[in-house]
């Protein structure tokens, strides 16, 4: 399963990249004209597009930086002539804390709802349930984003509405700078998770073994958490390997509107700046993450079921 992993891996890599780089090629405007300005003359130009490598065919520019990838240099940025790899490793932190904190939030409050939802399916706190699961499912994360700051860091003060403090300089105020774009990233997985987890719930309390355990005694709280919880939490599992994808997507808008300075505010300013490599540096640091995630998914499948792990 790790060479099949790790051959899929290699695939996705590349197709990704040479998508990327030739769909980054394709936007209009000129790396060049970035760095010297408009007023800079066309030879001036032509000599900085011989320097970068501009002046080449893109095929022969993509099989370059590919070769220099695989001994671990993913160039250096065209704006801040710094190394791609320093800024990635600069921003990244950013990046993950934020990914690790939405997820949190959203499996703290999908698990118990979901779980409520099942127990009184049909009834009165269900349909509430379900109608702030699909308002949270049908508000764009950056409506959503707004709408937070308006109430939390406009009218009522509690949280910043933009900055970053790093971890290691201050933990309560870090926690405070990400935990209003966590929940904003958070709130629509969290109506996923939870629609998720009740309708497998309440497939999985029809079974027979759950009313043999009926039939034994057991309370309905051991039943539900004990049996019947865990064999109902593989779809819940395959939900948050693939909807990291949706979360590294939502990173891109939510660092940009709350100011963090993350990978997907990296990706954003370079896309603008026409800074190629970074943003290639980028697409391969993300797409590694989201074959590694979706790898350890499959790994968790064996913990959850034991099913899958004797096969």
């Amino acid at each position: 399963m790790i060479l099949h992993r790790l051959v899929r891996l290699a695939v996705v890599l590349l197709v990704v990249t040479f998508l990327s780089y030739v769909l980054l090629n394709l936007l209009p405007g000129d790396p060049t004209t970035q760095i010297l300005g408009l007023s800079a003359t066309e030879e001036a130009r032509a000599q900085l597009r011989q320097e970068l490598g501009l002046d080449q065919p893109l095929l022969i520019r993509y099989a370059a930086w590919l070769g220099d990838l695989l001994t671990g240099d993913f160039g250096t940025s065209y704006i801040t002539r710094l190394p791609v790899a320093e800024e990635l490793a600069e921003r990244l932190p950013v990046t993950l804390e934020l990914l690790v904190v939405a997820q949190a939030v959203a499996l703290g409050l999908a698990i118990p709802v979901g779980v409520a939802a099942a127990r009184r399916a049909g009834r009165a706190l269900d349909q509430v349930l379900t109608a702030v699961s699909f308002a949270l499912l049908s508000t764009p994360v950056f409506v959503l984003g707004v709408l937070l700051i308006l109430v939390f860091a406009v009218t009522w003060r509690l949280l910043p509405a933009t900055g970053w403090t790093p971890l290691s300089v201050d933990v309560g105020w870090n926690l405070t700078s990400v935990l209003l774009p966590a929940v904003t990233l958070g709130c629509g997985q969290l109506a996923v998770y939870a629609r998720l987890l009740r309708t497998d719930l309440i497939a999985t309390l029809q079974e027979d073994y759950i009313t043999l355990a009926r039939a034994r005694g057991l309370s309905p709280r051991r039943i539900l958490w004990r049996h019947a919880l865990r064999p109902s939490a593989i779809s819940l599992v395959t939900a948050v390997g693939l909807n990291l994808g949706a979360l590294i997507g939502g990173t891109v808008i939510i660092e940009t509107l709350f100011g963090l300075p993350g990978v997907g505010r990296l990706i954003v300013d370079s896309i603008f700046s026409r800074d190629y490599l970074t943003v290639q540096g980028s697409v391969v640091l993300i797409s590694v993450g989201y074959v590694l995630v979706n790898f350890a998914v499959d790994l968790v499948y064996a913990a959850v079921d034991p099913r899958i792990r004797r096969a």
